[in-house]
Formats: structure tokens, C-alpha cells, sequence
């Protein structure tokens, strides 16, 4: 069921209501995830003197993290005394688990008292800082014309629903609301197919996974453009593309960041599918806009999952884009507001495209905007 405009701002404000009461640290706490945003959480906590106990994980192989032992949930070093008693903070924030299932592994291990994620960092955001499209409900209060005029540009019954629901989703911070993964990214079924032929701009090429799954989805390559600019990434892709794509296909290779420009900017690589434009990066990476990398090259279909730079990317493609008109899958995810200002900015340009929105991980993750030209 669709909820109306008058419903999200009643659950915004509510939530907000909700943010204005400060809960206290705990004392002492325990864990849940030995990943990257586990050790995060583990040292902000105790930086402010926080006892953390053990840090639980199911499939870990770490014995110890920042040297707090890592254990299994169903561990015996705690009572059931304890394990009803201390709180329990998951940390784990990607789109690769189903955060019920992760709730009840927890609960069946006998742990009751837990908080997610997403409402510890509501409660530490200034703290922690934004977090892919992770960020305070404060902001949308602020944005609130921009995600509100971005709710009638959606095709399909589908699209609309699933915008408000992730609207719902940030806002209250419940995984419930949280929409689940459906069909294949970047080739969904429910929406218009792609030409039969494609001349396909690859920006964030990563290791080929998207022309591998372009294959396996029934598509073939007239042409290839493929932009990465992480060397470990692009180094597994070289030695990949003969087998992924076809002799017959001009493919081009680009170990490039796609921008609104010609720039040098820090990138923090070796992160594999998640390696970024950052200004505290490790080293720097050459980009290019699509505009002046790919004359006469006339796509039909670019894809972009470029950790946050699609905006500036987008920009700088403005020109191939209007005269072309090709289709267009675009991430939305990487930063709180591309969710409206992405397909805000297209259908500014009055090219006459068509929007779909889908989700194709947990959590509000790959979740993608398709532009789909109109004849």
C-alpha cells in the first residue's frame, strides 16, 4: 500500500520527537559483527569509555578485534544472566544479510537486550558521520522539498511504492519497513528491456560483474566502454574481458574515475567493489567526464555505480546523454540525497525519459534508478 506524503511527514516527525530524547552510553557493552563498521563502532566506544566485552560474530574468522576477543553468539564464557542483562549493539551495515535473520541468530543464542544499527547511529551521528545513505532523520527534515517533489516522477505503481518505502525505511530506522531485494540489478524483468545490442558504458566496471550478468541476462555487446580506476579491479577485468566479451566487439578499457571533469583527485583504493573518490584516500586517480572521453562512441546503455560520484558523473555527461538519449542505470544509494536529486536532475534536462526505481540488495542497498528513453 502506497503511503501518502501527509503519512511520511507524520513518521518524520515522530521520528524526530523520538531523536530529541538523548539515550545514555551503557557502560559496558557487546557487539554484534567483527567487520570493518564492528571495529568502527568498537573504538568510538571506547573513546568514550565504554566497555566492550566481547565482539560476537557467526562467521568470523578473527579470534580478536582491536584486542577484544571475538567470539561465536552461542559462546558459554556468559551467562544466561548476562546474556539477558548486556546490551548487544549490531554492527553490520551492508546489503548482503537479511538483518531479521541476523536478529533472531542473536536471540536464539539467548542475547535479548539488542539494539541495530541504524539506531545506534541515529544516536551517534555526529560522531560516526554519514554512512553510504545512512544519515540523520534531521536532514530530511531540512530536504524536505527535494524528496517530496521527487514523488510523482515514478512510471509504475511499483516505483512509487517502492520510493515512499524507503522513505519510510530511513526514517524510522526499522528493518521491517525495509524493502527486500527483487530480481536481477541493472536487467530487472518488470521493467522495458534494454536494446538487444548493446553499446554499453561500464562506469564502475569493478571486475566485469556487470558484462558477465548482461551475458547470463540475455543481452550481447555491440561495443564496450569500461571505466575502473582501482588497479586491482582493473588488472582482474583485463584478464577477464576475453572471455566476457566478444572478439567481434570494439571494448575499451578505461582505468579512469568518471566525473563531471578532466581531474586528479584522491581515491582510496583496494577496497574492491567499494574503492572511492575520497579526499582522505591513499593515492590519486585520474578522471575523465563521459563527455570527453567517448565521442562518437553513441551509447544505448550506461550504467553507473560509482560510490557517490554519480551526480558529478551525470553532469559531465549531459551532452552524450541528450544525443543519444540512452538508457540509464544509475545507483542511488551512495549518498542520502541522490535518491531524489538523481532522477531530479534527468528529468531536468526534458529528454523524455521514463522512471523505474528497483532494489536489488538488503538493507536499502543497490538500489538503482532506470531511465528508460521513450520512443
Amino acid at each position: 500500500m502506497n503511503l501518502s506524503i501527509k503519512e511520511l511527514e507524520n513518521i518524520l516527525s515522530n521520528t524526530l520527537e523520538t531523536c530529541r530524547s538523548q539515550v545514555p552510553l551503557p557502560n559496558c557493552v557487546v557487539l554484534y559483527g567483527a567487520g570493518s563498521i564492528g571495529r568502527e563502532c568498537l573504538l568510538f566506544l571506547q573513546s568514550k569509555g565504554v566497555v566492550v566485552r566481547c565482539v560476537l560474530d557467526a562467521k568470523s574468522s578473527l579470534k580478536h578485534l582491536e584486542g577484544v576477543p571475538v567470539l561465536r553468539p552461542e559462546d558459554e564464557s556468559f551467562t544466561p544472566e548476562e546474556k539477558g542483562r548486556l546490551p548487544v549493539i549490531i554492527t553490520i551495515f551492508n546489503g548482503y544479510v537479511s538483518m531479521p535473520d541476523i536478529m533472531e541468530l542473536i536471540q536464539l543464542a539467548g542475547w535479548s537486550n539488542i539494539t541495530g544499527f541504524l539506531h545506534f547511529h541515529r544516536c551517534h551521528a555526529t560522531s560516526l558521520g554519514d554512512m553510504y545513505w545512512l544519515t540523520h532523520p534531521s536532514f530530511y527534515d531540512q530536504q524536505e522539498p527535494g524528496w517530496r517533489g521527487a514523488c510523482d516522477l515514478w512510471e509504475d505503481t511499483a516505483s512509487t511504492n517502492l520510493y515512499h518505502s524507503i522513505l519510510k525505511f530511513r526514517f524510522t530506522a526499522d528493518y521491517a519497513d525495509a524493502p527486500l531485494p527483487l530480481e536481477e540489478q541493472y536487467f530487472p524483468n518488470s521493467i522495458p528491456p534494454w536494446p538487444e545490442k548493446l553499446r554499453f558504458v561500464d562506469c564502475g566496471a569493478y571486475d566485469g560483474d556487470t558484462i558477465e550478468l548482461l551475458n547470463r541476462s540475455g543481452y550481447s555487446l555491440s561495443a564496450l566502454a569500461a571505466f575502473e580506476p582501482d588497479p586491482a579491479n582493473l588488472a582482474i577485468l583485463s584478464r577477464k574481458l576475453p572471455a566476457i566479451a566478444p572478439h567481434a566487439a570494439p571494448a575499451a578499457l578505461w582505468p579512469c574515475g568518471v566525473y563531471s571533469s578532466i581531474a586528479q583527485l584522491r581515491f582510496a583504493s583496494r577496497n574492491g567493489s567499494g574503492s572511492s573518490i575520497s579526499a582522505t584516500g591513499d593515492t590519486v586517480i585520474q578522471c575523465i567526464s563521459l563527455d570527453d572521453a567517448l565521442t562518437g562512441f553513441n551509447p544505448n546503455l550506461i550504467k553507473m555505480d560509482i560510490e557517490g560520484a554519480e551526480y558529478a558523473a551525470l553532469l559531465g555527461s549531459r551532452h552524450t546523454i541528450e544525443q543519444n538519449r540512452p538508457g540509464l542505470a544509475i545507483c542511488l544509494y551512495h549518498t542520502p540525497a541522490h535518491l531524489w536529486q538523481i532522477p531530479t536532475l534527468i528529468k531536468s534536462w526534458n529528454l523524455g525519459y521514463r522512471f523505474y526505481l528497483r532494489a536489488h540488495c538488503y538493507n536499502g542497498f543497490d538500489l538503482v534508478l532506470y531511465a528508460i528513453p521513450t520512443v
